[in-house]
């Protein structure tokens, strides 16, 4: 959680923990169950609140999936009995 919205600083591609020499990734970490609530300004202090439950039922990243417009996968039914195939 610490990395959260840390590539926005940097132009893309740039992004560097200065402190552990690594290079960071372009696409951050997606936080799901939690928002980010106060970032200090030098971010040493981070506060994080654990979402609210969604109205309709759905799991946090059942939730954040349909936000990003991703629908919902549907299984594909099975009819007849299940048969064993031997080759």
């Amino acid at each position: 959680m610490s990395y959260y919205n840390y590539n926005a600083l940097f132009p893309p591609g740039q992004a560097q923990d200065r402190v552990r020499g690594s290079k960071m990734p372009d696409v951050g970490p997606v936080l799901n169950t939690v928002e980010e609530v106060f970032t200090s300004e030098n971010w040493i202090i981070r506060i994080y609140k654990v979402k609210d439950l969604d109205n309709v039922g759905r799991d946090h990243a059942s939730a954040a999936s349909f936000e990003k417009g991703n629908k919902k996968k549907k299984t594909a039914k099975r009819r007849g009995p299940k048969v064993l195939r031997v080759e």
